[in-house]
């Protein structure tokens, strides 16, 4: 899956950036950081198997995604119960 964005510094810089990765997770987790470090996003999609998702700009504010993807993925999972 590949995360395509595109950001300005807080310099006034702008810069377009391209990465794979096989986890959705590191995706929000890297245009988190760029968020934290003072960049705006101007725009942000993933691409995976061909098809493009665009990604809604507000959800990344510069907070860690990680754990409270995961802990709402246990919750869910509890909510399931065991898979037979």
């Amino acid at each position: 899956m590949w995360l395509i964005f595109s950001s300005v510094s807080s310099s006034g810089e702008p810069y377009t950036h391209g990465l794979r990765c096989t986890e959705l997770e590191g995706h929000f987790e890297v245009l988190n950081s760029f968020v934290a470090a003072g960049y705006q996003l101007l725009s942000a999609f993933l691409v995976d198997q061909g098809h493009r998702m665009d990604l809604p700009l507000e959800a990344f504010d510069g907070s860690p995604m990680r754990d409270p993807l995961h802990q709402l993925q246990e919750q869910y999972q509890q909510v399931l119960g065991p898979s037979t």
